[in-house]
């Protein structure tokens, strides 16, 4: 017969709470994943195009919510850049919500490719929205109601515009093309250079997902921006001739006469109507999540009147892009 020491028992007994501790350990790892996968079961994780930020997070995504069960999670930021986020790895959302399409088919010929189809839902327009606290508000209310041209006051000394990246944003590529079909329309060559400068002007860029609160502090007196950003915020804004905003496909035509090159790519991307496209990327987790949303989007009668309420124009029928037989049936059914 062995007898145990004191020292032995000690052994022992530190043995044994080691064990329970590790058991414990991994037992509560395991249902902290298990919890967190759970989680993950009712949440969609959208990206989206930054102009659409305060629709999606004050409206869409919490009437989505209340529709379905299903947790929004958003993330705005320019869709170029979203594109390169989710090609490098950095970001894996269930859906993609894209201004223009450069972004998508960054990732549709991506290989291997990581979206396999687009449907283009609904239209937008440039305006120049602008703060009636800016110091030429008087000159823009009554460029707003056409009784001054409105590259003369945008144009004036001390004028600050603001603008998005054209290598990261669909809006900043858009703007720049716009102010070229103005050289033409107005038979002015040098409009654009007054307007903007160079393509990348430092004193006008700033990040999509903040140029909406860098109007709104006050740090510039106007930006290019979307008819629907103008709405969603009630801010004031200056339409722009149909020849010139990017949002009627009548001019389709006189829309390709202006581009922008890339510095980054070797492509260059010519003018034609803003539309935005909805897909669901191969980063998905959650599919039936990221079905729904999509349906929402597409067919339900309260996410197209949220966001046709907003200043989006809604297509009579969406355009269907990519490999049709990739896309979840239901979702074919909402595009019909």
């Amino acid at each position: 017969m062995i007898t145990q020491t004191p020292s032995n028992k000690i052994v022992q007994s530190l043995a044994i709470s080691i064990a329970i501790s590790i058991f414990f350990t991994f037992s509560l790892n395991e249902f902290v994943i298990v919890q967190a996968e759970n989680q993950d079961q009712g949440k969609v994780f959208v990206m989206y195009a930054g102009s659409l930020l305060k629709i999606f997070e004050d409206r869409l995504g919490p009437a989505f919510q209340n529709q379905t069960g299903f947790t929004f999670q958003g993330e705005s930021k320019g869709s170029v850049q979203i594109a390169n986020m989710i090609l490098d790895g950095f970001r894996k959302p269930d859906v993609f919500v894209s201004a223009g399409t450069i972004p998508i088919l960054k990732l549709a010929n991506n290989n291997p490719p990581f979206i396999h189809w687009w449907i283009k839902f609904a239209s937008a327009e440039l305006v120049i929205m602008y703060s009636p606290n800016s110091r030429f508000h008087t000159e823009l209310d009554l460029s707003k109601g056409g009784n001054i041209p409105w590259y003369k006051v945008i144009s004036e000394k001390g004028f600050k515009l603001g603008r998005t990246d054209p290598e990261l944003d669909p809006k900043g590529y858009n703007a720049i093309i716009a102010a070229k079909l103005s050289n033409i329309y107005y038979k002015d060559m040098g409009l654009k250079q007054r307007i903007l400068g160079e393509d990348r002007n430092p004193k006008q860029i700033f990040p999509e997902e903040i140029l909406n609160t860098v109007l709104e502090s006050g740090q510039v007196d106007a930006i290019f921006a979307y008819k629907h950003e103008a709405i969603s915020r009630g801010l004031p804004y200056i339409t722009l001739p149909a020849q010139i905003n990017l949002g009627n496909q009548d001019f389709a035509t006189f829309y390709k006469k202006a581009s922008y090159s890339f510095s980054s790519i070797n492509q260059t991307e010519y003018g034609q109507s803003i539309y935005f496209s909805i897909s669901i990327p191969d980063t998905n987790k959650n599919i039936e999540a990221a079905t729904s949303f999509t349906n929402f989007v597409l067919s339900t009668n309260i996410g197209k009147r949220i966001l046709e309420s907003q200043g989006l124009n809604y297509l009579k029928k969406p355009i269907i892009e990519g490999d049709v037989l990739e896309i979840p049936s239901s979702i074919k059914t909402s595009s019909k």
